[in-house]
């Protein structure tokens, strides 16, 4: 239904709590969990998101709010009668998801505790259903190493659909695959604070609104997300870190994500990501909470430059000698590469691991994200326009 907030009520729930051996159980209200879902053209996904947040058990989602963004679909209509409740965005927003992100947060904050969790989650994303246990465990755990920052935010450990056949979806379910790994082995530090999905404490919401209004933090007074960004999500993981908080992304915390299904699509979905994470480092600059990240980047490009160097030298070399050398004491090394692909998807659909083993496929896709990295920074020297399209 579409609704004013003045008139929702919130539900009144209690949760027990175990208590020690030797001690009584008691009863305390429990955390209320609000999941707002941005919504642009998205008629053909949001009712099975709408459902997925109806599935999530421990601790349930009370309040499904969808905001339609610019729509000219019935977006709203389908997501009203998986039984959300749609919050219209009054008139155009030329601030696009951020701003529709903004304009409902802060409608919804004047009802919610510093205990309270927001969840938002994009309107293509299918969450697993014991997602907000997870990601609320990690928000409430308590750290006993003092010197260990708090956690501040909990994003999804995602990956794509796995019935995808195509070529272009088979690569990017590998790579999310890897990319899963990866968070795993860094003790879930999340990266990035994924708009796939992520899960917010009231209270470190109201933390970044204030550091935004007293200027430390970059962006506008009254509004969560900066506007002027090309990823919203990249900017909010670099203001919490900022406030001192860890943002993670459990390995137990999963959600399914759409792939890109043309190489048009996956191209801009991956300029505006890196562009994002460019403009987030010139907001915040190089200090020792962005430190890391720079390393990253740096290694980033210069290791897509290692390809271009590498056959530069092979042509140089049969430039002068007239034709290539080949020495078979090479080929252990290629099996080594190939095992590391294939172990590394190993749980995936056969074509997934045989499309590993091929090395190939996977080898041209990286030089062409490479490629698109460096779109990405030419972009922002000369200060491009960033691209919006509707996948």
């Amino acid at each position: 239904m579409r609704f004013s907030l003045t008139e929702h009520a919130a539900t009144d729930h209690t949760a027990v709590v175990r208590a020690l051996p030797g001690q009584r159980r008691y009863r305390r209200p429990a955390a209320k969990v609000v999941a707002v879902v941005p919504a642009y053209n998205e008629s053909a996904t949001v009712a099975a998101t709408v459902r997925a947040l109806q599935r999530q058990w421990s601790p349930p989602v009370d309040r499904i709010v969808v905001v339609p963004n610019n729509c000219i679909d019935d977006t709203a209509e389908v997501a009203e009668a998986a039984g959300a409740e749609v919050l219209e965005f009054p008139g155009p927003n030329p601030h696009k998801k951020a701003g529709a992100l903004n304009w409902a947060i802060i409608r919804l904050l004047p009802d919610l505790a510093d205990d309270d969790f927001v969840l938002v989650t994009d309107a293509d994303s299918i969450l697993d259903p014991d997602f907000t246990r997870h990601a609320a465990g990690a928000l409430t755990q308590r750290i006993g190493h003092r010197r260990r920052r708090p956690v501040g935010a909990a994003c999804a450990s995602f990956h794509t659909a796995p019935d995808g056949t195509s070529l272009l979806e088979r690569l990017q379910r590998n790579e999310y695959t890897r990319f899963a790994r990866q968070v795993a082995r860094r003790m879930d530090k999340a990266l990035v604070l994924s708009g796939v999905a992520t899960l917010f404490q009231v209270r470190v919401i109201r933390e970044v609104l204030a550091a935004r209004r007293d200027g430390r933090l970059p962006g506008y007074p009254g509004e969560l997300y900066h506007r002027d960004t090309a990823t919203e999500d990249i900017e909010l993981t670099f203001a919490v870190q900022a406030l001192g908080y860890r943002p993670v992304a459990p390995a137990r915390a999963t959600a399914v994500t759409e792939s890109m299904p043309t190489w048009r699509a996956l191209r801009h979905q991956r300029l505006r990501w890196q562009r994002g994470m460019l403009d987030s480092l010139r907001l915040y600059g190089l200090n020792r909470r962005t430190f890391g990240t720079w390393v990253r980047q740096a290694g980033t490009y210069g290791g897509s430059m290692l390809v271009p160097t590498y056959l530069t030298f092979l042509a140089v070399v049969i430039a002068v000698t007239g034709g290539l050398p080949f020495d078979a004491r090479w080929l252990p090394l290629t099996g080594v590469f190939v095992i590391e692909r294939v172990w590394t998807v190993r749980k995936g659909r056969p074509g997934d691991v045989l499309l590993a083993a091929l090395l190939l496929p996977e080898w041209l896709y990286e030089q062409w994200r490479a490629g698109v990295y460096w779109l990405a920074a030419w972009k922002t020297v000369r200060g491009a326009d960033r691209e919006w399209i509707n996948v």
